[in-house]
């Protein structure tokens, strides 16, 4: 005889079955909303609109297991709830000293009939955008699991136009294109090779789309603490896309164990106004772990970084790649201190210096490497106890760069000491690289997992957690993609993850519309060390390159991308000459950082 409980769950999944409005939540402005659907046969889809115009139409849902299990159909409905918040939280830092945060939420509980495995659909409505996640709580029939499939899917209702950089499991520093939907990721068209870094028919997140002359969507995160990262896959010639997940190298994509939340899949939609203020990535984080932040500030810096991109000094001492220098060494001790005396002079508080300590003479072929930093021992020509001393006197502090080389075997048991070292030289933030391939060795010349998978996530959370263990603020290049944990970690100052001002200098450049794209694609995650401030354009000559390189942009657009890519330390990035005697100085040293 069937219970109570069981006749219910029927009735429910009788009634919500491709019914949108018994499975909807609506945003406190009615404007946006998300609705979930359970077919006859139990397959789960969700939908997405704006008032009355449907923007993501009924698009499937679920995972594949490793072991061969499929959490595809087969679900019934078991409890449905509502629930809402309208709140406001302060920042540590950032554009708004105040966030509202204000969304209704649906929470769906599903059991597969087949398998008795239940999974939650959380879902919220905010009025600048909606969000869902899948959440497997504890229970005895899912202990341990590997999923090797997320069929979260992405009908978008039209061939909608798409600003997009082509995904890739190790780098994000891609040109945005602007495409249909149905041609994102076409190498006829966008690219002049697809290997290793760019792949075919996907597109990394932040992805936005136009829906209309006023409203435009972007598809992007929040919350990537323990999952890989999503990128976009286009499927066929169509405009529906699927979730691609970085895998690590055996091909798992996620390894999990119940408990389980993934991140939000998100879709922040409005105005290109609003889409570039939005916070609902950061209202989708949780709050800040910090019971003190009271160490933790924004400001600009200066540094011994922009003469090593142009080629009038080097990282490293006496050679580079295997092959002699023929230009000086650029964190040598008189450098520094000729740095610390223009920052002290012109109020800059901090002095980055790269290329100090041992490791750079080391790298044979490209920037990677097994076992090669010794990460607390300087240079030759670097005193780093006196560089800090001599910046204490001044008033300056001294910004630590850790290069990692994504030599995570090393580096990461290391931190604890590192760090340590850094508290006790009076330095407050740290710059941390990952050039290369992650713990590529030499010898195997193999790399061990990407830069995007869920190992390296773990490991860029496990290192600003452990940055702030020592009240270090943190400025990572390189890195996994933002998706609002600034909330939570605001000691993650700021993160590279896009072309930065360093291409300017090496290679074809950036192009006069990039620094325009940025703000309503890889902005909406978080801000961004961009490295702006530059006054002389022309950065090389015949005598230091191979080439001949400009930078495509005035002192005024240079001045003006302090305040379009947002960061709340940002550097004064040109060398010091060139700021001397310029007026428009003056603006760059007044402009706020919060």
């Amino acid at each position: 005889m069937k219970t109570l409980s069981t006749l219910f769950a029927a009735f429910l999944l009788v009634s919500c079955s491709n019914n949108y409005d018994k499975l909807q939540v609506v945003s406190p402005d009615s404007k946006n909303s998300i609705s979930f659907s359970v077919s006859e046969d139990g397959k789960l889809t969700y939908q997405v609109s704006r008032e009355n115009q449907v923007l993501l139409s009924p698009s499937p849902m679920g995972f594949e297991f490793k072991d061969g299990r499929s959490l595809c159909n087969d679900f019934s409905v078991i409890e449905v709830s509502h629930d809402s918040k309208n709140e406001k939280w302060k920042t540590v830092w950032g554009q708004n000293e105040e966030v509202l945060n204000h969304y209704n939420e649906l929470t769906v509980k599903l059991r597969q009939e087949s398998s008795g495995i239940r999974i939650n659909l959380i879902a919220r409505a905010f009025n600048d955008g909606v969000a869902f996640r899948y959440e497997f709580p504890e229970q005895a029939a899912l202990d341990s699991f590997v999923i090797s499939n997320e069929l979260t899917g992405f009908n978008f209702a039209s061939d909608y136009s798409a600003w997009w950089g082509y995904a890739d499991y190790d780098n994000y520093e891609k040109k945005y294109y602007n495409s249909h939907i149905s041609e994102i990721g076409d190498v006829n068209k966008y690219a002049r090779r697809v290997g290793k870094e760019e792949r075919k028919f996907m597109s990394n997140t932040p992805m936005t789309v136009e829906i209309n002359d006023s409203i435009v969507m972007c598809v992007h995160e929040a919350e990537l603490t323990d999952y890989p990262d999503m990128s976009l896959e286009r499927l066929g010639d169509t405009h529906s896309m699927k979730a691609h997940l970085t895998p690590w190298m055996n091909g798992d994509l996620v390894r999990a164990k119940a408990p389980l939340k993934t991140p939000w899949r998100t879709f922040q939609i409005g105005t290109a106004a609003e889409l570039a203020s939005s916070d609902m990535l950061m209202n989708l984080n949780a709050p800040c772990e910090f019971p003190d932040t009271d160490w933790i500030e924004t400001y600009k810096y200066i540094g011994i970084w922009w003469e090593m991109h142009t080629g009038k000094s080097a990282w490293a001492e006496k050679k580079q790649f295997g092959k002699p220098i023929n230009r000086p060494h650029g964190a040598n001790t008189a450098n520094a201190k000729r740095h610390i005396d223009f920052a002290a002079k012109h109020g800059f508080p901090e002095v980055l210096i790269e290329g100090w300590d041992k490791g750079w003479d080391d790298m044979n072929g490209s920037w990677t490497g097994y076992g090669i930093f010794d990460w607390t021992t300087p240079t030759d020509d670097y005193d780093i106890e006196e560089v800090c001393r001599y910046a204490r006197e001044k008033g300056v502090r001294i910004m630590m760069y850790f290069e990692t080389i994504s030599d995570i075997d090393h580096f990461e048991p290391a931190m604890d000491k590192l760090f340590a070292m850094c508290n006790r030289l009076g330095i407050k933030t740290i710059k941390v690289g990952y050039t290369g391939d992650v713990n590529y060795n030499y010898e195997t010349n193999k790399y061990r997992e990407h830069h995007h998978g869920q190992y390296m996530v773990r490991h860029y959370n496990k290192m600003v957690r452990t940055a702030a263990k020592y009240k270090l603020m943190v400025i990572n290049h390189e890195p996994i993609k933002y998706t609002g944990e600034q909330r939570t970690y605001p000691n993650l100052m700021a993160r590279e993850g896009a072309r930065g001002q360093e291409y300017n200098a090496w290679s074809e450049g950036n192009s006069p519309e990039h620094t325009v794209v940025l703000p309503f694609t890889r902005l909406v995650s978080g801000p961004m060390d961009y490295t702006p401030g530059i006054f002389k354009m022309n950065v090389r000559s015949k005598k230091t390159s191979y080439m001949d390189c400009s930078v495509k942009s005035t002192i005024c657009k240079e001045l003006a991308l302090l305040l379009t890519v947002y960061s709340p330390i940002q550097m004064a990035a040109d060398l010091p000459e060139n700021y001397e005697g310029v007026p428009a100085f003056q603006f760059l040293k007044d402009v706020p950082t919060a």
